[in-house]
């Protein structure tokens, strides 16, 4: 069964911003072997950037049934620039292609966290542990940060909410 692509008109059954082709360009454009079938792949992509990025992009959604969190109204990129409404950008498809990519190098974009991973201070006898109360619930890769930079908000930024 074949993706459906986000097109910038706001679809409430879409479930992609890029397609197997994009994500084989973008492998090439970075001297990858491109890969044979991708989907699997993209929709792993898709769920780390919707959840990990949902409140922290720019404007707001342009309509409420759209399945995606693009298109976006009232979007202004960190430089200053308007995102038009219709526009899914750029950073966004190259978001989504590498980590595709990593997906599909076996790289778990998701994992399964545990308190072990936030232990602050550790003690053996008699026990005592400590733990991070800030600590993420999501992996922060850092060459995704940078693509995504000009169309988020930074890291601890005030969400802006439609009253």
């Amino acid at each position: 069964m074949a993706l459906i692509l986000e097109d910038g008109s706001g679809k409430t059954n879409s479930q992609t911003y890029v397609l197997g082709a994009d994500v084989a360009a973008y492998a090439r454009l970075y001297g990858l072997a491109p890969p044979v079938s991708a989907d699997a792949d993209i929709m792993k992509a898709m769920r780390y950037v919707e959840g990990a990025y949902y409140e922290r992009w720019v404007g707001l959604k342009k309509t409420e049934n759209q399945a995606l969190s693009w298109p976006r109204a009232y979007a202004v990129r960190r430089d200053g620039w308007t995102v038009d409404e219709s526009e899914i950008p750029k950073e966004l498809k190259d978001a989504v292609c590498a980590l595709a990519l990593r997906s599909r190098n076996g790289e778990n974009l998701i994992p399964d966290l545990t308190r072990s991973d936030s232990v602050l201070e550790e003690q053996i006898g008699p026990i005592r542990v400590k733990y991070d109360s800030r600590a993420r619930s999501l992996p922060l890769f850092r060459d995704i940060e940078f693509i995504l930079k000009p169309i988020c908000q930074p890291l601890g930024f005030p969400q802006i909410v439609r009253t």
